[in-house]
């Protein structure tokens, strides 16, 4: 029997989140206001889009129930980042140092995805109120913007907000940390809120400004990037403000479950997982490449402060925040391609980080493993196991098939790019820091260029892989499946 969809309840619930999109765009409007900034005329248009579309929606679907599955709950997860987009470029496309549509479009949706590869090539000249936004937009989009709406709405804490969590959260696998999906969102958020703060009073405690601490602070918990400095967080020149970022980068590349978790278990049940090991193996393994490279070519001297710098950019770089305080060109050919590899790989699964993930990347091993041993001896059993739990068969099947077709994507993005002209290296390294909401930039968006200066049409393909990595490629590939809207 064909179940219809249930168009009301995603409009509904639709409308309500741009609602809180545009109780959430108060805040920057506030910050004009309180600099005595005239870009504050641009967040209270989009603030009255916001409320009017969210408002008609509500009384258009009123009485419908905000009953959902998980078909629904795919399309919602998928639509939300554009909706929201929408109403996110207004303010930059009427501050008094505005943006067209198309960087608009980028800029905002670079924002909400954490990627951080920013058009604006003179942060410096926007308003405080737009670089709180563009930091804003990080710290929202960073456990997700749907995670946040589990969080406020009380109604949604059933099936409808299962669905939700399943279509949007990160991962293999998908726990729950409470038996009302509300109260996982709570949690998570919790966190996230206090990484947060900590973070901020750390900075604060430095040498940034208030202002400063919290917009770089949302975009460190976020794993985004974005900074409210031309010289980014070169500008401060301080080893202190570099360690604190690596440590909340660090914080913020790992499971949020797993963390709450610890609460109870302590710091034992972070040290026997699986994942946290591999992570910090990865680190460990990424800064004795480097530093062998550095040697090897005679310039360790010279490899910027030997310790801080290069541990703050595998960081920076496996988390996907993309913030760097030097260029990575200066470093050579080896740097870029542990650079990459860092990229593609990602932190943990549950976390703000883009990328494949570390979780997959174990399975993958080991199933590898297995099949190697099952060529010697066919007629044994194999399993693959995580943190000490058995996975099935179709969870294998699901890793590898994710794996293949990111790959594929960043195959087929790299060769449409070298299709404009760009070099290879170049093609690669922008499709990866997209697809793996990363943002660094090299080559032709690096020290020598930026992504202002790509074409339109690479932009808009940009902008796409951001949102499919974001999404993790199946919420977002399943839409254009025939069969997902015909049952």
């Amino acid at each position: 029997m064909r179940v219809s969809l249930q168009t009301n309840s995603i409009i509904r619930i639709l409308g309500r989140l741009v609602l809180v999109e545009g109780a959430l765009m108060l805040v920057p409007l506030l910050v004009c206001l309180a600099y005595g900034e005239s870009d504050w005329k641009g967040f209270a248009v989009a603030v009255a889009a916001a409320t009017a579309a969210g408002g008609f929606a509500e009384l258009a679907t009123a009485g419908a129930p905000a009953t959902i599955r998980s078909r629904e709950g795919f399309i919602i997860t998928a639509l939300v980042w554009i909706v929201f987009a929408l109403f996110g470029i207004i303010p930059f496309m009427m501050s008094d140092a505005p943006l067209g549509f198309t960087d608009a479009v980028f800029e905002v949706i670079s924002g909400f995805t954490t990627t951080g590869a920013s058009v604006i090539t003179d942060v410096e000249a926007q308003s405080r109120g737009i670089l709180f936004w563009r930091a804003f937009t990080q710290w929202i989009g960073g456990l997700g913007i749907v995670l946040f709406m589990l969080a406020v709405v009380p109604e949604l804490n059933k099936a409808a907000g299962i669905s939700l969590f399943q279509a949007e959260a990160t991962g293999i696998t998908h726990g729950k940390l409470h038996p009302r999906i509300r109260q996982t969102a709570l949690s998570l958020w919790g966190v996230y809120s206090l990484l947060t703060v900590a973070t901020i009073l750390l900075l604060w405690a430095g040498p940034m400004d208030l202002f400063d601490s919290v917009c770089q602070t949302f975009a460190t918990v976020a794993t985004g990037g974005f900074s409210t400095r031309n010289a980014g967080i070169a500008y401060w020149d301080s080893d202190y403000v570099v360690w604190v970022l690596t440590a909340s980068m660090f914080a913020a590349g790992l499971n949020f479950m797993l963390i709450y978790s610890a609460r109870r278990g302590g710091i034992r049940e972070i040290l026997r997982n699986d994942v946290f090991r591999a992570y910090c193996a990865i680190i460990a393994g990424a800064y004795i490449l480097l530093l062998a490279d550095a040697f090897i070519r005679g310039e360790a001297d010279s490899l910027d402060r030997a310790l801080a710098y290069p541990v703050f950019h595998i960081v920076s770089a496996v988390t996907s925040t993309g913030f760097s305080v030097c260029s990575i060109e200066s470093w050579g050919p080896f740097a870029f391609f542990v650079t990459l590899l860092l990229m593609i790989s990602g932190a943990c699964a549950g976390s703000t980080s883009g990328g494949i993930k570390i979780d997959r990347q174990i399975v993958l091993g080991r199933n590898l493993a297995n099949e190697i041993k099952r060529t010697v001896f066919p007629k044994r059993s194999y399993i693959v196991s995580l943190n000490g739990s058995a996975l099935q068969s179709s969870l294998l099947s699901r890793v590898t098939a994710f794996t293949a077709v990111y790959l594929l994507a960043m195959i087929v993005s790299t060769g449409i790019i070298t299709m404009f002209g760009y070099t290879f290296g170049d093609s690669l390294f922008m499709t990866a820091s997209c697809i793996g909401c990363n943002g660094l930039g090299y080559g032709a968006t690096g020290a020598g260029g930026t992504f202002a200066a790509l074409p339109v049409a690479v932009k808009w393909l940009l902008t796409a892989v951001m949102l499919v990595g974001r999404l993790e490629l199946f919420t977002f590939l399943v839409l254009f499946l025939p069969s997902f809207w015909k049952r």
